[in-house]
């Protein structure tokens, strides 16, 4: 069977690397390689969707069969999503081995050949870096290398630094993925300026993928990547170009002149209402409130309640006497996951306040808060893709609301942050409402279907 038809990963004896050629030129690099160099650094910098995992986790079983007791170390700054990535796509790899050739220990994510030879799993999101310097290693393999900011470059020289300490094993190797980042990110100064004259650095060696080039993935998901994606984003994550996006203000994509009016608005009778909420105690932070709908692929947001202070029952007044929240229509609600908590002033959560003052006026609604709050970078990213998306689609649309104008316009990162928004500024909380409901709306409209998951 065609592992390509049923897009399953390949196993190890079903692996055809000369389908992708970037894979096999990697592949032949590395059997190639003069070791009495030193330590072989590979970085594969390819856009989403590359197959850069699937040629990782060949390399790493190859080695581990090919080298009598070597030690593999596969790491990433959290376990969890080393767990669901690379050490998962290496036992799929496995699959049709038989296992009387190997043991696995999930709970601790090793993999262990008859031969002597094992895999073992590390992350560092402690910080605890020290922890690495007791490892004898042959290889190691880091996945999403840019995850690593600051500090949490001194885990990948630790490893490096614990990689040939197997003399048995004269092939040390230690290679890395990642979608391509920022150029002012340590890990471009580090593998790709030194190999971007026509000086190559002798022991670190680049190598590039884009999504497209892979023929197994389908083409709805690459539509799907162009719907998701901004177009500075689609840059990096659809064409592998490490460029700069972290410009003065985090919503770039966003233009005013096209997407914003002083216009009154409202859906359509039968469009529920969207409701999205982001609480906030403290001077200059206002409980910032946000009355939304989608219709015909477009979020319209089209009345806000900025009130200072965390009055929630007032935010609701707000919008039943503004007439926005009346009898017979439906309504959904969004917002904070925090907003659950009891203040021990009232003894009630702000969301219990909100259902309380539906709930006696009869109305009709959903309550659409997730337990967590999305990634900060997945609500920035939706806004943006709903900006402008790599297709040249406009989807979001604000009327009559100055402040998410406002905030869409001038919102930006806090200075030595990575990440977080400047929150000091009473304009930025209404943005964060904005995306909380975006990112679940879309979540729910799409469960069960296909996601690119990049976001």
């Amino acid at each position: 069977m065609d592992f390509a038809l049923i897009g399953s990963t390949p196993t190890l004896t079903e692996f055809n690397p000369t389908v992708i050629p970037f894979q096999k030129k990697v592949i032949d690099d590395i059997a190639g390689y003069d070791y009495s160099k030193g330590t072989h650094e590979v970085l594969l910098s390819g856009s989403v969707g590359s197959a850069k995992s699937i040629l990782m986790a060949h390399i790493i079983i190859r080695h581990c069969l090919e080298n009598n007791r070597a030690r593999f170390l596969i790491g990433r700054r959290a376990l969890p999503d080393l767990k669901d990535t690379l050490y998962l796509k290496i036992l799929e790899h496995l699959e049709g081995i038989d296992q009387r050739y190997y043991r696995v220990w999930h709970n601790i994510g090793k993999i262990w050949f008859v031969n002597g030879s094992e895999i073992i799993s590390k992350s560092w999101a402690d910080k605890r870096y020290s922890k690495l310097r007791s490892l004898e290693l042959s290889g190691a393999a880091i996945e999403e290398l840019t995850e690593n900011h600051g500090d949490d470059e001194q885990a990948y020289h630790e490893i490096k630094m614990r990689v040939g300490r197997l003399p048995h094993v004269r092939c040390p190797i230690i290679i890395s993925a990642t979608n391509p980042d920022s150029p002012g990110h340590w890990a471009y100064k580090y593998f790709i300026s030194p190999n971007s004259t026509g000086a190559k650095h002798p022991t670190r060696h680049v190598y590039y993928s884009r999504t497209e080039d892979n023929p197994f993935l389908p083409p709805q998901y690459i539509a799907q990547l162009k719907s998701d994606l901004d177009p500075k984003r689609a840059r990096r994550m659809l064409y592998g170009e490490w460029i700069e996006i972290a410009d003065e203000v985090i919503y770039y994509q966003y233009n005013s002149e096209s997407q914003a009016d002083k216009a009154i608005w409202r859906p359509r009778p039968e469009t529920p209402i969207l409701i999205s909420f982001d609480f906030n105690i403290g001077e200059g932070k206002p409980l910032s409130a946000l009355a939304l709908a989608y219709e015909d692929g477009c979020f319209h947001a089209f009345d806000e309640v900025i009130i200072d202070g965390a009055r929630t029952d007032e935010a609701m007044k707000e919008f039943f006497d503004r007439g926005i929240i009346v009898p017979g229509k439906q309504y959904e609600i969004y917002g904070d996951a925090s907003g659950k908590a009891r203040h021990t002033s009232s003894k009630r959560s702000d969301y219990e306040i909100i259902k309380e003052a539906l709930d006696r006026a009869g109305i009709s609604y959903k309550y659409c808060v997730p337990l967590s709050n999305p990634a900060i970078r997945t609500r920035h990213n939706t806004i943006n893709a709903y900006c402008k998306n790599e297709r040249g689609e406009v989807r979001l649309f604000i009327h009559n609301c100055p402040t998410l104008d406002q905030g869409l316009r001038l919102t930006a990162f806090k200075k030595g942050a990575n990440l977080i928004e400047d929150d000091s500024k009473r304009y930025q909380h209404v943005t964060t409402a904005l995306g909380y409901c975006m990112v679940r709306k879309i979540a729910d409209m799409t469960r069960g279907g296909m996601r690119s998951m990049v976001l």
